[in-house]
């Protein structure tokens, strides 16, 4: 067997341009989210997350500053993770998001996606991520595919991606990307693919399209099925592939394996070896994930999330070595649908099929039938509460209006659970959870401050001592704008980050600590508890501003735009916490700024 293991890409690097490029478009798709793991996503768009994958708070008002209106991602409504503690600017990341209505009793959305279009000069360049992992925190074991692409005639045209550009496009209604002239762009774009691989098709598995398993090759000596949810009706199929001689392993958490055992036609006998990884231990753990996504139309597919989560097919045959990887599981729902699902099938050489056998050898655990434990028992409170969040995803066709900064939430029709014992709570995200009445369809909630609005609602399933949380879209008219931001970027950056940031724009480089990390309570103040503040501290220098018109006169206008909006917002913003010096640093900046733009701008 060959030492070599599979080369490993952070889900992050995938996505970061290069420096001297920029973030044209981006278009995401994931079945959950996390909006803490989005941010990561946005910082490392703009190129500026750090080796944590997180930020400053300088660097997330470049970044939101950058991206406003240049990336979409599409959630299956439902699976947007509400943060145990939200800070107050999650709220702007409602512009970031767009749901699919699915009704998960039946199906899910569930194709794990990036495609991001980068510039740089004349230069235009593609990527495209496609894989198992949803945009979460979670440590569970993945998989990724990342092509890079360009009109240069080096790399392949690869069939299914102007189709998978259409479809994501026409989901995210992203201001600017007409999903027939994407299409017609990447008809044009050549993709090279990783070393050892050769993608042959891209395919959105959708409820129109044919669905079945892939053909089993001819000649097949060697089968690897990886999958965190299994069914006994697909698992049985594919132990069928080849011949009495062919070698099969399958893949996947104890827990399934034990599900699938107890079945009367016994699925897993077609497979030479059971094989299970061990959960990691994760800094955070996304409840229950996608596996409510297969509990579906048969027995087969009552499952729980467990560590491992990547999803993929390798054959080794007599022609080569064949991988089909994304985001389907060994499941029907997954396979033969009705789950809309993405699927790359690929050519690969014997060095990347042996690394996946390194990392098998290394990793997973060989299990005999007869050791696996019992499956484990459901919970009944938690299986009712996850029949309800389904229910209320599907019925929430809320609406949401202001009237005098009260948000009024309205429902064509109320959209509780039909289980009379599980309440429905609500609330602005960040905000304190309150009753909705069973069977009234709208709500008064409390007044936010106007940077505090948003189109982001938690809601929250109780029953009993638990209770289940997520976040949904309560769509506004007019929808929040630039106005919204600019009150939301305002009551998060205090005077000193906030000219950290004028700074950071002129400069071109992050200054100081930026304000700390992007999520943290902590204020960074100077002239508290009797101290003289000093705003040079704070302020760009006036040899700053002249270099950066010196470099480019169009700078200052640029910074000048924002400093009109936000120093208005400072000044006219009574209910902020900010200290008297703070605020008298913003007064003298204010009047300095007042001079350089008669000068240099005006």
């Amino acid at each position: 067997m060959s030492d070599k293991k599979w080369p490993s890409i952070p889900y992050l690097d995938a996505l970061r341009p290069e420096p001297g490029w920029h973030v044209e478009h981006a278009l995401l798709a994931s079945y959950s989210a996390d909006l803490v793991a989005l941010v990561a996503v946005l910082l490392a768009l703009a190129g500026l997350d750090d080796d944590r994958g997180s930020g400053s708070k300088v660097d997330f008002a470049n970044a939101v500053d950058q991206l406003n209106d240049r990336v979409r991602l599409v959630v299956q409504a439902g699976r947007i993770v509400a943060p145990a503690k939200a800070p107050k600017i999650l709220a702007i990341l409602d512009r970031y998001v767009r749901e699919v209505v699915v009704n998960e009793q039946e199906a899910s959305w569930h194709p794990k996606i990036a495609l991001v279009k980068l510039q740089s000069d004349d230069n235009t360049e593609w990527r495209l991520w496609i894989g198992s992992r949803n945009l979460t925190r979670s440590m569970s074991w993945d998989i990724g595919l990342t092509l890079v692409g360009s009109q240069a005639t080096k790399g392949a045209v690869i069939d299914g991606i102007p189709e998978l550009g259409f479809e994501l496009a026409t989901r995210a209604a992203l201001p600017g990307v007409a999903p027939t002239r994407l299409r017609s762009e990447l008809r044009g774009i050549h993709w090279q693919c990783p070393a050892g691989c050769g993608v042959n098709e891209v395919v959105l598995r959708n409820e129109t399209s044919g669905r079945d398993l892939p053909t089993p090759p001819d000649g097949l000596t060697q089968l690897v099925v990886i999958s965190p949810f299994l069914d006994g009706t697909v698992i049985r199929r594919l132990g069928q592939w080849g011949e009495a001689g062919t070698r099969r392993l399958l893949i996947s958490t104890q827990a399934e394996l034990s599900k699938v055992a107890q079945q009367g036609e016994k699925p897993l006998n077609g497979f030479t070896e059971l094989l299970y990884l061990d959960a990691p231990e994760p800094d955070f753990i996304q409840a229950s994930d996608e596996a409510e996504s297969e509990n579906a139309a048969s027995e087969d597919e009552e499952v729980e999330a467990r560590g491992l989560h990547a999803k993929l097919i390798l054959a080794q045959h007599a022609g080569g070595h064949t991988l089909w990887t994304g985001s389907a599981n060994a499941t029907q729902r997954g396979w033969f649908g009705p789950n809309i699902e993405i699927v790359a099938k690929a050519a690969v050489n014997r060095d990347v099929s042996h690394g996946l056998e390194v990392f098998v050898h290394d990793m997973a655990n060989t299990v005999r039938l007869d050791e696996l434990p019992s499956p484990i028992e459901p919970d009944e409170v938690e299986e009712r509460l996850e029949e309800a969040r389904k229910q209320v995803a599907n019925r929430w066709a809320v609406t949401q209006t202001l009237n005098d900064e009260l948000p009024f939430l309205n429902a064509d029709a109320p959209p509780h659970p039909d289980d009379s014992e599980i309440t429905l709570h609500v609330a602005v995200l960040g905000g304190s959870l309150i009753l909705w009445t069973p069977n009234t369809s709208a709500i008064r909630l409390p007044q936010v401050a106007p940077g505090e609005q948003t189109e982001l609602i938690q809601c929250c399933l109780r029953l009993e001592d638990k209770a289940l949380s997520w976040l949904q879209r309560a769509q506004m008219d007019p929808p929040p704008d630039d106005d919204r931001d600019r009150q939301a970027l305002a009551r998060y950056l205090d005077p000193r980050t906030f000219l950290q940031w004028i700074r950071s724009l002129l400069t071109g480089d992050p200054l100081g600590d930026g304000g700390g990390d992007w999520d943290s309570d902590r204020r960074k103040t100077e002239g508290t508890k009797g101290q003289v503040a000093r705003p040079v501290w704070w302020a760009p220098t006036i040899e700053e501003v002249l270099k950066s018109w010196s470099r480019d006169p169009g700078s200052l206008a640029f910074v000048d735009r924002k400093l009109q909006h936000y120093l208005k917002l400072y000044r006219e913003q009574d209910d902020a916490e900010r200290t008297e010096a703070e605020q008298r640093v913003i007064e003298e900046f204010h009047q300095t700024w007042q001079v350089i733009r008669r000068e240099l701008v005006t």
